[in-house]
Order: C-alpha cells, then structure tokens, then sequence
C-alpha cells in the first residue's frame, strides 16, 4: 500500500489515470490504475461554486482564491484552527448583542448546534425549525420528546 499525500485534481476513466498533485509539490503527476473507488467523504455545500461549507475544511488548492476564507489554508491544522477562532470570534459578537440566532432543521446536527450555542453563548435568542412536527423526527417518539423537554428546559 503506498501513501501518496496529495490532492487529486483530475481523473481519466477512459485511460485509467488520476493526476494528482503533491502537497509541497509544484509539479504533478500522473498514476494509473485498474480500479477506483472515490471515498473523499460527503461535504459539498450546495450554494458555492466549489462545494465550499462552512463546516467542513477547504481542502482544494484551487478552490482557495475563489472561497470565502482565501487567507486561511484548511489543508493544514494551523488554517482550520484560524478559521474556527475567527468563526468563534463572530459568534461571540453576536452573543455580544443578545442577538435572534434561527437554526434551519431539527434533526442531529441542528439539534447538537442550538444546545452547544445555548450552553456557551447564553445571552443568544435562539430558534430552531423543521418540516416535521417535532425535533430529532427519525429518532423514537421517546428520545424526541426527551429532546423537547430539555430544549424547553434550558430556554
């Protein structure tokens, strides 16, 4: 098994070749293969041109001009530690103005982001939604009932 650490900027089906540009690297190169499986993991932000998220790293040397953070390379520990100090630094603000925060969907994540918001920044409004009926929809009438008491709980 040989570890290449890398970005794949582009793949050739028909000729089974993948280029791939070393990190640190200026130069690129070419492998072929029999076989490949994209296992690159799901975290493409539908409204931005390059996939970019607010919650997952951009990791795309050419994606980085384009993006919204060009000043932070993800593709490293330091970048994404920046990032989340400066995400951290505007919550805080908001926190600052007791400001009206509105989480869009109810399910694991928006549920873990509204209680985390509650827990460290007190002084937020906060707002949760969804389609269905109660938080943590999926989930047995029993945990989504536990969920709303706490949520209700805590304010």
């Amino acid at each position: 098994c040989k570890f290449i650490w890398g970005e794949v900027t582009e793949l050739n089906g028909s000729e089974r070749t993948a280029t791939v540009k070393p990190m640190f690297c200026q130069e690129k190169e070419v492998i072929d293969f029999d076989f490949c499986v994209i296992a690159a993991g799901c975290n493409f932000g539908v409204f931005h041109k390059w996939g970019e998220s607010l919650w997952f790293p951009t990791i795309h040397e050419a994606a980085r001009p384009e993006g919204s953070w060009p000043h932070l390379d993800e593709r490293f520990l330091e970048g994404r530690r920046r990032h989340i100090l400066e995400e951290y630094a505007t919550i805080q603000g908001l926190n600052e103005k007791s400001a009206q925060i509105l989480v869009v969907g109810a399910g694991f994540i928006g549920v873990e982001w509204i209680t985390e918001l509650q827990h460290f920044f007190p002084k937020l409004k906060l707002t949760i939604i969804d389609a269905l009926p109660q938080c943590l929809g999926p989930l047995p009438a029993k945990a989504a009932a536990y969920c709303s008491k706490y949520m209700k709980k805590k304010g």
